[in-house]
């Protein structure tokens, strides 16, 4: 009975525990991609999370972008589990794509 009790106590712990860690997640992806999106469009644009999809692999969030002029942008921001960062716009161009790391590049000497 007592390791019934244990194994119920864990899971509800667990239970509580879990949505609480993917509200951070979301909250850090949406920072992140809030910060790469006013690179693009300039420190005096607002932007407002539409819907967020949650995946083993990362996190796709629709956010809307009001420019400095006023325009209004939907766009999509891929955060995958590795932390680089994919915006694009509705049309599926690319905005910002990952950066790599140049110490992995090949380079061939004649």
């Amino acid at each position: 009975m007592r390791m019934f009790r244990r194994v119920t106590i864990g899971m509800v712990l667990a239970g509580v525990a879990a949505p609480s860690l993917a509200a951070n997640m979301d909250r850090e992806h949406l920072t992140q991609c809030k910060s790469e999106l006013k690179r693009v469009y300039g420190e005096d644009s607002r932007m407002k999370l539409k819907s967020i999809k949650r995946n083993r692999n990362g996190n796709q969030m629709k956010i809307q972008a009001v420019v400095a002029d006023g325009e209004n942008q939907m766009i999509t921001c891929w955060v995958d589990r590795d932390g680089l960062t994919n915006i694009v716009d509705k049309n599926g161009v690319a905005l910002l794509t990952p950066e790599f790391d140049s110490s992995d590049k090949v380079t061939q000497n004649h």
